[in-house]
């Protein structure tokens, strides 16, 4: 299956300053074919797995949906506080701070994010082990 995702943006150089900010923190390249109303990142545009911003093609404003949200896939729980600072710091908003939640399984971490335009973000890591990521 070949899969990209597209959230709106009201301001493409704002999402874009964002966008670069987080995915370099998951070694997410920027994608060729970007163009003056929208930008992509993915590391192989080939196996057709991406995640573009855009202005909407009709014109009208972007919005967010009530319950969507994209999640990221990391490689630590270091890694997901990196995400979730790195998009603090690029205007993103804090929607749940890095960490375990009671109602998911115990080695499941993950922090939430907004970002700019208002769209829900999550960057995740299987198999947290508190012993082996001292200061968790």
């Amino acid at each position: 299956m070949r899969l990209y995702t597209t959230y709106g943006t009201n301001d493409l150089p704002r999402a874009i300053r964002f966008y670069d900010a987080i995915f370099s923190v998951l070694d997410q390249p920027r994608l060729p074919g970007w163009s003056k109303d929208r930008a992509g990142w993915g590391a192989d545009p080939d196996a057709g797995i991406g995640f573009w911003v855009c202005t909407p093609h009709d014109g009208g404003a972007a919005s967010v949906g009530n319950g969507t949200m994209i999640a990221f896939p990391a490689r630590s729980a270091a890694q997901v506080r990196r995400f979730h600072a790195a998009g603090l710091e690029y205007g993103g908003t804090d929607a749940g701070a890095p960490g375990i939640r009671d109602y998911y399984a115990p080695d499941f971490y993950v922090a939430y994010l907004r970002d700019p335009d208002g769209n829900k973000l999550s960057c995740f890591y299987y198999h947290y082990d508190p012993g082996k990521n001292p200061g968790d």
